[in-house]
């Protein structure tokens, strides 16, 4: 295995030297392999996460600092891998638990009675928003487009999409809140 200086392999991987980055790979999977099953007690996960992060070094290669070192580089990117996976699978979680509770039926007449008077609300503010303003919320919310595809289909500038979105969110909030 070669033996190399931080400043060698900062180089190497620089210039995507496969030797260099192989040698890295030999001698750092180990130990951020180690890390990753520390955070995520997989061990599958923890092998795709430590190939992510070298697959995220090669591509970010030219963007390497050199002045810290490589084995602290790549201990410090196996830990955020691992944190962002983390809050991800916790995020998908309780996206799912919301989903649940609102497939739910509603056994309870006074819970759908309010369900209905709360989309009535819903409805009555909506009609309040200026029309262009609500006409970009309901592409964006009923429709599920994005906010370039809304400025596109309405030959606008993707900020003034921005900007009706936050005044529709806003002015709904408001008015939901009281109505409550």
């Amino acid at each position: 295995m070669l033996q190399l200086s931080n400043d060698e392999i900062v180089k190497g991987i620089r210039s995507r030297n496969k030797d260099v980055f192989e040698a890295v790979f030999k001698q750092y999977a180990p130990s951020m392999y180690n890390i990753a099953v520390k955070y995520v007690q997989d061990t599958d996960e923890a092998n795709d996460m430590v190939q992510d992060v070298f697959l995220n070094l090669w591509k970010g290669a030219e963007n390497l600092d050199d002045r810290a070192p490589i084995n602290h580089y790549l201990a410090r990117a196996t830990v955020n891998t691992c944190l962002n996976r983390i809050k991800k699978e916790q995020r998908k979680e309780t996206y799912t638990k919301e989903q649940m509770h609102l497939a739910t039926p509603v056994s309870d007449s006074t819970a759908l009675l309010e369900r209905k008077e709360l989309e009535a609300q819903y409805h009555l503010a909506l009609e309040k928003l200026p029309e262009q303003c609500r006409r970009v919320f309901e592409m964006s919310r009923g429709n599920g487009l994005t906010p370039t595809e809304i400025a596109t289909q309405l030959n606008i500038s993707i900020n003034t999409v921005y900007a009706h979105l936050t005044t529709a969110l806003k002015r709904l909030r408001i008015d939901l809140i009281n109505k409550s």
